[in-house]
């Protein structure tokens, strides 16, 4: 054969659409379709592998989402009963045993005054709480204790005015060793006294405790705190400082304060309560508070915290009804959370 025919045979078996070529890309069709299911088989596998991490990873995420609510749920009951202490509640029900003022070595009369409180139920997230309240153990690490400024309860009507006449009583039931001091200012200017007793003032001859409130006579029993009658161009009335120690005066505690009007020829309009120390504002200073343990435990989480409520318990209102949501304390009281401790 001639040699031109045959390189030319040769040139146009290299070209595109000629067995030769076809064959070569047949095989690297099939070389890709073997790769994509060896691919295909590799991701399947991958993602069969992934699914049991997936659907722990969801249930995880389903779980934490619960336990945050139920958490939002306990920190709601807990803050429900410290909304009621700051409206006075003695949000654990304590029977307080103290006695009518004496001098010592003279007889004297013992009381007990009880408290109840029942903690409300909340319902948050669809999840029910009834938080539990109860005292700190001894063991118990204990937050610094200090004085504080308190106010007597000037939103009382029978303090916010004083007739001529009369007088307003007032008890704190949780005091401790310290100091105590009472400014009463108010206008217009005129003859007045103050008062401190330790424990309760008795009526006489009948020796029942004087209700707290509006009172027509100063009480006769010995008080450790007395200022006499101011001028009568005065606008204030503010006692000396004492040092008071309920361990060691049979008070249990608890102590009176009258603020007097008795000698005035007019009603007496109380100032403002403010924690300044000053003579222009009506105040308390004293070391008065109760603590508690607050716990909720709902949908498997408990928390509970450590409170404290300054100055705690006080009359009024009448000791013969106490405290309750719709009898209120006339004392706005500060309500400190000390601790948490989260699930």
């Amino acid at each position: 054969m001639d040699s031109r025919l045959r390189g030319n045979e040769n040139a146009q078996s290299a070209r595109p659409g000629f067995p030769g070529q076809a064959r070569s890309a047949s095989r690297e069709k099939g070389q890709l379709l073997l790769l994509a299911i060896i691919l295909l088989g590799v991701g399947t596998l991958v993602v069969m592998t992934l699914i049991p991490y997936a659907s722990t990873m969801l249930a995880s995420g389903h779980s934490e989402r619960e336990l945050a609510m139920a958490r939002y749920a306990a920190e709601a009951g807990i803050s429900r009963v410290t909304a009621d202490m700051v409206r006075g509640a003695d949000a654990y029900g304590t029977t307080y045993t103290t006695t009518s003022p004496h001098k010592g070595g003279q007889p004297y009369s013992t009381f007990q005054i009880t408290t109840s409180y029942s903690a409300p139920a909340v319902t948050v997230n669809s999840y029910s709480v009834t938080p539990q309240v109860s005292l700190p153990t001894p063991t118990q690490a204990v937050p610094a204790t200090q004085q504080n400024y308190v106010d007597p309860g000037v939103t009382h009507p029978n303090l916010a005015t004083i007739p001529a006449g009369y007088a307003y009583l007032m008890r704190l039931y949780n005091v401790k060793a310290g100091t105590i001091q009472v400014n009463w200012a108010y206008s217009p200017a005129g003859i007045s006294r103050m008062g401190v007793w330790a424990g309760i003032p008795t009526s006489s001859p009948s020796n029942d405790p004087i209700p707290p409130g509006q009172i027509s006579s100063w009480p006769t029993q010995h008080p450790i705190l007395e200022t006499g009658f101011t001028p009568a161009n005065a606008t204030y009335n503010r006692t000396q400082a004492l040092v008071i120690d309920p361990a060691t005066d049979d008070s249990g505690g608890v102590y009176t304060i009258v603020f007097d009007n008795s000698r005035g020829v007019s009603g007496k309009t109380t100032a403002a309560f403010s924690p300044s120390g000053g003579t222009g504002d009506t105040w308390v200073y004293i070391k008065s508070y109760k603590d508690y343990i607050i716990s909720a435990t709902t949908g498997g989480v408990t928390i509970s915290a450590y409170v404290r409520q300054v100055p705690g318990y006080s009359e009024p209102p009448a000791w013969e009804t106490g405290w309750s949501a719709s009898n209120p304390s006339f004392i706005t009281n500060k309500v400190y959370v000390y601790s948490w401790n989260p699930p």
